[in-house]
């Protein structure tokens, strides 16, 4: 009774250290740091990146946390991409258990392989399904960043996961302006951050110039929605400002060279500007001004889009000149599709192993594809899946898109009609969805960890509930 330490009960007292661990107090600081880390080290999709020493081990520790949160209430509305993402996960685990030689020289494709240990007089012994186990157990390790991320959102409120993605727009517009720098620096400067790198394009905080393209126009629907909010907010010189930055966004994109980026950018902007002034428009009475309002609202894309045929027409922009190029379609990506389509064949219906893909191309590379470089991806990050996790693989993808479809579809009224800020948020990160998809068509920017989450948060953007905006119903 004389002791000096407060009870539990004492409303004076100061919360223990389980306190200062649970969720409500860790979670925000927590994700926002982690985030951050992901978002600053994981800008290039190799295994030997040096920041992966720091950021792979973080990712466990974060993974384990967020797990143990997460069990003890599961939230809804992210349980598919969890699902989705840790089969992904489990299926790499699969692709790396030892199988008996009678197994694994009868699986498909195999036979090389075979052939090239029984001539060098070396024992078949017992060998997994993945040709390149370390390769598949460093992709297996990629998973746990957006896995993590994934979790971290699902069990985080509303005011969190909006940080979160203002931290990523931040994050995208430092990695812009760093672009600027290295577009007026000299080539192989200090500005650049990988040491493999297009050292003589805008690549910002990435290492490669079309993930740096994809992401920018990725986050443009963003970037004029936060205007529209703080144009009501705070004045509408706001929204000039918006639409200077995200028509600032669609010009270094230009800049990268990166022509899917390029288009993917524009038509970004155009739709995102076109939408969100048209449902300002109808949102407010019915006066005669709204016809003249809304012929008034294309002058911004019609001079974008003169703007942009100029600049093609006068042979500036180094994408324009790689389209306008008439063997750009002759380029290596599309010189490679026969070996591609031969790989899937030879190992279906299981695949070769994640992460396997240059071990495995360089066993059907063409004697007059031979040039200094090697090809590390397939470039078409959906052909690539298909290679390395068989049928498996796609179908969980699938399984995916399909959720985000159907949640979509749940919400087309925002998609069709974004009168508030957190219906332009949906209809943002639904485009992003769309842009992040289409851009892994011919890249694979979701192979960085900082596309990966950045995905990711695109995703509990779409999916979970938010609150409207106040007014908003005059908005």
């Amino acid at each position: 009774m004389f002791s000096s330490k407060p009870s539990r009960s004492h409303p004076g007292a100061k919360p223990g250290w389980r306190a200062r661990l649970d969720a409500a107090t860790l979670l925000p600081g927590l994700t926002v740091g982690f985030f951050a880390l992901v978002l600053l080290l994981g800008g290039s999709a190799r295994a030997d990146a040096a920041s992966l020493l720091l950021l792979r081990p973080m990712a466990v520790l974060v993974l384990g946390y967020a797990l143990v949160q997460w069990l003890k209430s599961p939230a809804t509305g992210l349980g598919v991409p969890i699902g989705a993402f840790a089969l992904l996960a489990g299926l790499a685990l699969l692709q790396i258990v030892p199988l008996p030689p009678q197994v694994w020289t009868a699986l498909p494709g195999r036979e090389p392989l075979v052939a090239a240990l029984e001539a060098a007089r070396v024992p078949l012994g017992w060998q997994p399904l993945s040709v390149v186990p370390m390769a598949t157990l460093n992709a297996f390790g990629a998973l746990l960043v957006p896995i993590a991320g994934l979790i971290l959102l699902a069990i985080a409120n509303e005011e969190t996961r909006e940080r979160a993605l203002l931290l990523l727009v931040g994050f995208l517009l430092a990695s812009a302006a760093l672009g600027l720098l290295q577009a007026i620096a000299p080539s192989q400067s200090i500005l650049y951050l990988y040491r493999v790198t297009n050292d003589s394009y805008p690549v910002g905080l990435f290492a490669n110039r079309n993930h740096q393209a994809v992401m920018l126009a990725a986050i443009i629907p963003f970037v004029l929605a936060f205007g529209e909010r703080l144009a009501r907010e705070r004045g509408a010189a706001f929204l000039w400002l918006g639409r200077i930055v995200a028509l600032g966004l669609v010009g270094l994109c230009i800049m990268t060279g990166s022509r899917a980026g390029s288009v993917l950018a524009i038509g970004a902007f155009l739709v995102a500007t076109a939408l969100f002034a048209d449902a300002r428009i109808a949102a407010t009475p019915p006066y005669p001004s709204q016809r003249r309002d809304r012929l008034a609202m294309l002058a911004l894309p019609a001079a974008v889009l003169l703007a942009l045929v100029g600049i093609a027409l006068s042979g500036a922009g180094a994408a324009f000149e790689r389209l306008a190029d008439k063997d750009s379609f002759d380029d290596l990506r599309f010189q490679i599709l026969p070996d591609l389509f031969a790989m899937i064949a030879d190992a279906m219906p299981l695949g070769w192993g994640f992460g396997t893909f240059p071990e495995v191309f360089e066993i059907y590379e063409r004697r007059e594809m031979i040039q200094p470089f090697y090809v590390n991806h397939a470039h078409s990050d959906w052909l690539e899946v298909i290679i390395e996790g068989g049928l498996a693989a796609p179908a969980i993808l699938l399984v995916l898109g399909l959720w985000i479809a159907r949640t979509a579809w749940s919400k087309r009224h925002a998609l069709l009609r974004p009168r508030d800020h957190a219906s332009r948020l949906t209809f943002s990160a639904f485009a992003a969805i769309l842009i992040l998809v289409a851009g892994s068509l011919f890249d694979y920017p979701l192979r960085t960890p900082a596309g990966a989450l950045g995905f990711v948060i695109f995703l509990a953007i779409l999916a979970v509930p938010k609150a409207a905006s106040p007014g908003s119903r005059g908005e």
